[in-house]
């Protein structure tokens, strides 16, 4: 695992500057502290961060082909490196080490761009072709690794990070606004905008290649709904076993210490598994939990699967000083992102790296079979609308009345009113609404007159309707928003900025694209049964996992946001939200903010979500908007 940055320019007689890149370079020291690495050509310049995994004694990059004239720096991990080095020595070429990274060089030079499907792994790479004065990047295809660049008529910059893009002078620091929409929508800001006007995300599953200052963007990869009506369950069982099988398997493959992260949740129980059937010795796991009453601590469960699956189990609780951590947390993360769940992957990335450099985690499940619980509000939306519009006129009223109001603490019985009330809103409403979140009323309530007039051309719907309208089956149009959007730009960025803060490589064996495209042939009965999530991969994993393992209700990896604001972070929060600066910006009403805090703190109401996004936002702000 590594960091890799690059800068080229469009003028041949501009050389690029060996110090720029060393500085660009060393704002990625974190992802790969165990070596480094410059290319510099004329006008282009390559630079790289390694973590050693593989080939650790000669896998030094830059590498180039036999000439040198073709040469690469590389982020991620290939796993069928070696069938396809096989290929190409028969072919003749000529390898100097035996790293997945030179193998690539020579698929290019054998393949041209047609080289990237060949590859099964996570990665981001970018090759200079100094015979053609060419930079071909690529992206993996579900966007485990990131790829940022930055393109102006003078050049193009790229990283892993946006942190390198900022320090090579030549990107103008400029608040994307329609960036900050998003990330208010979303918590997170969909590819391939970012929170700068000038920087974007290269989009998973896609290639960028520039030469003489034309930059092209192309798709390699995708997968598309093709339901199999006739695949039994039983066959989809034994398909499915055995592609998870080889997913995990061929994830293995390390030169240094490895291990999971274990929740106690099926996805993670799942993973461990596979592992502990593919390993001839005890997989290491680990598990956080937070010293407080709610659902933060999981580790009673990763102690029951570890237990029996017979791990080499390690677990630490964890009462972290949380104005610290979301300091430290707001430097790596680049741009804003309020999903919460970056501080437990930030403790357990700190946690695991003490003893290990390779984890195996089981992010991907959910979106690719059907997990979330948001799905059961559809699932009873769908089933609603079959009604005769006889029994759904004046339904849902009277049932509303039936339920009580209450105070906005009591989570359970606000859902269900929320669920009840969201029936005649179609199930793609339904669905809209649980998964955005400043809607237009809280921008009404909370943003500033000017901010609200800059949002006032922008949808809450738009980015996620994109995506949904690629295919008609109701579930599989959810999905595949969640899989193109969500798991790469919230879940997978999360795992990849928590655990490279720490030097950690992580990988995610359950959206392997070949059960990615497995999936999508999957009757949604398969997925959503009734009103059973995950109902295929529940009974899969039920073979190798403790019952109460599998049946266990679905837990959020969040920390304990409602306690922390009521002590120190509350005040924190009043104190940066409130403060001069965070006025002047002018983006929020700051009798608003005071409100929700002080409401928040005498135990009224619950506001921890709006006050993370909010704080979140300040605090990037003042480590990288003010900064520069």
């Amino acid at each position: 695992m590594c960091g890799i940055c690059g800068l080229i320019y469009t003028d041949p007689e501009h050389p690029t500057s060996k110090a720029v890149l060393h500085r660009m370079n060393d704002t990625i020291r974190h992802r790969g502290p165990d070596d480094d690495g410059i290319h510099t050509d004329g006008s282009a310049g390559l630079a790289m961060r390694r973590l050693s995994i593989i080939d650790v004694a000669g896998g030094h990059q830059p590498i180039g082909n036999e000439n040198g004239r073709v040469v690469i720096v590389f982020n991620g991990e290939i796993y069928n490196y070696r069938a396809l080095r096989d290929e190409l020595i028969a072919k003749g070429h000529v390898f100097a080490t035996n790293s997945y990274t030179e193998t690539i060089v020579h698929a290019y030079e054998e393949y041209g761009e047609d080289c990237v499907p060949k590859l099964n792994g996570m990665f981001a790479f970018a090759i200079w072709d100094a015979r053609k004065r060419r930079l071909f990047i690529a992206r993996d295809r579900l966007g485990i690794k990131p790829l940022y660049y930055s393109h102006t008529p003078d050049c193009i910059v790229f990283g892993s990070e946006i942190k390198p893009l900022l320090a090579s002078g030549e990107v103008a620091v400029e608040l994307d606004y329609e960036g900050l929409y998003h990330y208010l929508t979303y918590l997170y800001i969909p590819a391939p905008a970012t929170i700068y006007t000038q920087i974007k995300k290269l989009p998973p599953g896609h290639t960028l290649t520039w030469e003489a200052g034309h930059l092209t963007i192309r798709p390699y990869w995708d997968y598309i709904y093709q339901i199999d009506p006739t695949i039994t369950e039983n066959e989809a069982l034994e398909r499915l076993d055995v592609l998870l099988q080889d997913a995990v398997r061929i994830r293995l493959m390390s030169e240094v210490p490895l291990s999971a992260f274990l929740s106690g949740g099926v996805d993670s129980s799942s993973v461990v598994a596979y592992m502990t059937r593919a390993m001839d010795r005890p997989v290491e796991t680990f598990s956080i939990g937070f010293p407080v009453q709610g659902p933060y601590n999981e580790a009673p469960d990763a102690r029951r699967v570890a237990g029996h699956l017979g791990t080499n189990h390690h677990e630490m609780t964890v009462d972290p000083d949380a104005v610290h951590l979301m300091e430290e947390i707001a430097y790596f993360m680049d741009e804003p992102m309020a999903d919460s769940s970056v501080v437990p992957t930030y403790l357990l990335s700190k946690f695991t790296r003490e003893r290990v450099t390779v984890a195996l985690a089981g992010d991907g499940g959910d979106e690719l079979f059907a997990g979330y619980e948001r799905y059961l509000p559809v699932q009873a939306a769908l089933r609603y609308e079959k009604l005769p519009g006889a029994i759904r006129k004046g339904l849902i009223r009277p049932l509303l009345n039936l339920i009580p109001e209450v105070e906005q603490n009591d989570a359970l019985t606000a859902r269900l009113r929320r669920v009840m009330g969201d029936l005649d809103r179609g199930y793609e409403t339904t669905f809209l609404r649980w998964i955005t979140n400043f809607n237009r009323n809280t921008v009404a309530r909370l943003c500033s007159p000017d901010l609200q007039e800059r949002f006032r051309v922008f949808n809450p719907y738009t980015i996620a309707q994109r995506y949904m309208n690629d295919t008609d089956v109701p579930l599989n149009r959810l999905l595949r928003f969640e899989t193109k959007a969500y798991l790469p730009d919230d879940l997978l960025m999360k795992v990849d900025r928590m655990s490279m803060a720490h030097s950690l490589e992580v990988r995610v064996p359950l959206i392997d694209y070949r059960v990615v495209e497995f999936a999508a042939t999957l009757p949604v009965e398969m997925k959503l049964k009734g009103f059973t999530t995950k109902a295929l991969f529940k009974k899969l994993a039920a073979r190798y996992l403790p019952q109460e393992t599998v049946r266990k209700p679905k837990q959020g990896f969040t920390p304990p946001l409602r306690e922390w604001f009521r002590g120190p972070l509350g005040s924190f929060a009043r104190d940066i939200l409130l403060d001069d600066t965070a006025r002047h910006r002018g983006f929020f009403v700051p009798k608003q903010g005071e409100a929700m805090i002080d409401a928040h703190r005498r135990g009224e109401r619950s506001f921890h979500h709006q006050l993370w996004v909010l704080l979140t936002l300040e605090m990037w702000n003042r480590r990288f908007l003010d900064k520069r």
